[in-house]
């Protein structure tokens, strides 16, 4: 009875001093578990904020046009039909180049009457002026005997009546030949309308007649433009108006080309403002370089002026998402990051110009990783 005794008792504080171990390594474990580690540093690189001079801009959006388009018209007087049409729209055209041929049957007819109405006055001269020297000679003779009292006073002004006569018919003849010669060259210029020629140097950039269209006095035949030179008209607002100047340079962008920028210059400036709008007209001119071309959207920026301001990089400012401010990552004495809201200004390639919130003295985070928040302890290993 006394061993069985002794055996639970034994076997009582086993089991006690099991429970017991696995209590003890429970909160131990639990303690460990509440230890709070010292946070990691995330390595950054930093910059300092440089002066650098930025180009003070006035910028306004327009479409590409050419600087010169030529309306090229018919100059025929009455309806005709189109015979040939010899180009299409983006063929290149030189000054005098044959663009299309109406028909000319009509004047043709009209050239030949005239001719035959030159023909007949030149003969009617002819005949006039034989008829006057043979008046002239009998008013001479008669003028004569007259003087030597042979005939009468009456007899003399008769001959002298016909003589005045025919001056008169010679006169009058020589100014229908006149006539005729105006008629015929009046023709003659209608007859080269009829061949529609280009005015200047340039592109086609519209065709509104084919073969067998009809076309009347000053029907728009085609549409030539002048692409070496290029303009983009535009408005600029009251406030910016003081600013622009004639010839300043100007910086071009298209979307069909994002990493090109094309070089311009203010080249006209409306004296006025509109009433209404309170905006102002305005073109740069520029050079096409055979890519510019009419219809694309251009953005242009010109530059007005240059200031002094701070740079960072584009890669160390951000955007807060929902509210649209801007913000960067500054260094503090205390090795940890800040957080600083800033209001940027002028972008100049890689670099954005900071209006407020950093200072030159200040060790900027560039660029901004991903788990970098307001506070957190950071190792700079690169500046």
């Amino acid at each position: 009875m006394k061993t069985k005794t002794i055996v639970i008792v034994a076997v009582a504080l086993a089991v006690v001093a099991i429970v017991g171990t696995s209590l003890f390594n429970k909160n131990k474990a639990k303690d460990q578990s509440g230890v709070i580690k010292p946070q990691e540093s995330i390595k950054v690189s930093v910059v300092r904020p440089t002066v650098m001079k930025f180009e003070d801009i006035v910028t306004f959006v327009g479409g590409v046009e050419p600087k010169e388009a030529a309306i090229v018209a018919s100059k025929v007087t009455s309806n005709v039909t189109v015979l040939d049409v010899f180009v299409d729209i983006g063929d290149q055209v030189k000054q005098g180049q044959l663009l299309a041929r109406l028909d000319n049957s009509l004047t043709r007819r009209q050239i030949e009457e005239a001719k035959a109405a030159v023909a007949a006055a030149k003969a009617s001269i002819s005949q006039a002026k034989s008829q006057l020297q043979t008046t002239e000679k009998d008013y001479v003779r008669y003028k004569n005997l007259y003087q030597e009292q042979v005939i009468s006073r009456q007899q003399l002004d008769q001959i002298e009546g016909q003589y005045e006569v025919d001056k008169a018919k010679l006169d009058q003849s020589q100014r229908q030949l006149e006539q005729a010669e105006a008629q015929l060259r009046q023709l003659q210029v209608m007859m080269s309308y009829h061949d529609i020629v280009s005015p200047v140097n340039g592109v086609i950039a519209e065709r509104n007649i084919d073969p067998g269209d009809t076309v009347g006095p000053g029907s728009a035949c085609f549409v030539i433009s002048r692409q070496e030179t290029v303009k983009i008209k535009g408005t600029i607002t009251e406030n910016d108006y003081p600013k622009v100047r004639l010839g300043q340079l100007a910086h071009v962008k298209v979307d069909a080309f994002p990493n090109v920028s094309f070089d311009g210059s203010v080249s006209r400036l409306s004296p006025t403002l509109d009433a209404t709008t309170r905006t102002a007209d305005l073109e740069v001119w520029l050079p096409s370089k055979g890519m510019l071309k009419p219809g694309m959207f251009a953005r242009v920026e010109v530059i007005v002026g240059k200031h002094d301001g701070i740079a960072l990089p584009r890669e160390a400012v951000k955007q807060l998402a929902g509210t649209g401010e801007w913000y960067c990552f500054i260094v503090g004495s205390d090795g940890k990051a800040k957080q600083v809201f800033v209001k940027r200004g002028i972008e100049s390639g890689n670099l954005v110009e900071i209006v407020e919130g950093v200072a030159e003295s200040d060790s900027v985070i560039s660029p901004v990783v991903q788990a970098l928040g307001d506070g957190m302890p950071v190792e700079v290993v690169s500046q």
